[in-house]
């Protein structure tokens, strides 16, 4: 009989827990959607030069995200990077000996100017350059 109530016990504290598991989830699942909704962190908008900015969160794949990506500089200040320099689109190799140029180019940098490359930060009309940011490095 006492096997039987500690296996009722148990049953009812694993159930509690599930169910208080499954409801946590749901919570945060609608704080998320909250926060999209309420912050638009989703949204793509287009500039007046044609130029799309917005969340690189918005995209599922490299070619469907924004011309412009938005972004966060060490002071705090949030403005947006072009997607092919902060993905460096001009440089990836295309095949294993190229790869190694590129890596050890990288590294040179690196050694050098203590980080890869420096791109600019431009406010949401992709011309007007607000700050900069350094890609890799220490």
């Amino acid at each position: 009989m006492i096997f039987k109530k500690r296996y009722v016990l148990g049953l009812a504290i694993t159930m509690g827990l599930i169910f208080m598991g499954i409801e946590s989830f749901d919570n945060s699942q609608s704080n998320l959607d909250d926060i999209a909704k309420v912050e638009k962190v989703y949204e793509i908008k287009e500039n007046k030069n044609g130029q799309t900015y917005g969340s690189e969160l918005s995209s599922t794949e490299y070619d469907n995200g924004p011309d412009l990506i938005s972004f966060e500089m060490k002071n705090g200040e949030v403005g947006y990077v072009y997607r092919d320099e902060f993905y460096d689109s001009a440089n990836q190799p295309n095949n294993p000996e190229e790869a190694m140029e590129y890596m050890d180019m990288v590294e040179r940098n690196i050694k050098k100017y203590g980080y890869y490359k420096l791109i600019p930060v431009y406010e949401e009309d992709g011309k007007t350059e607000i700050g900069s940011f350094e890609i890799g490095g220490n």
